[in-house]
């Protein structure tokens, strides 16, 4: 019998720069709780993931934002993202008094 468990990830980088998962993430679907249905336990995590990326358009305070949907084994589903993390600001020198 085959069986597959598919793991959502969502985090962020907040406005300050700090990295965090989403309350209550990762979670993972596992195909045994799903009557062995591969495909039902796939489409319950894109549902998911997708629930949480709705939540995410809604919050603009963010510079980044990201959903993945990936096997146990590491293949990515799916992936969305919004945003980018923010450039670090070069260091402005200090004026030499002579």
């Amino acid at each position: 019998m085959t069986r597959q468990i598919f793991i959502v990830d969502a985090h962020i980088v907040d406005a300050n720069g700090t990295f965090n998962y989403i309350t209550g993430y990762p979670k993972t679907f596992d195909s045994r709780s799903y009557g062995n249905d591969i495909d039902k336990t796939q489409i319950r995590a894109i549902g998911d993931a997708s629930e949480a990326f709705g939540a995410m358009c809604k919050v603009d305070t963010r510079q980044l934002q990201t959903v993945v949907v990936m096997t146990a084994d590491g293949f990515v589903v799916e992936k969305r993202t919004i945003g980018k993390i923010a450039d670090i600001p070069e260091p402005t020198p200090e004026p030499v008094e002579e």
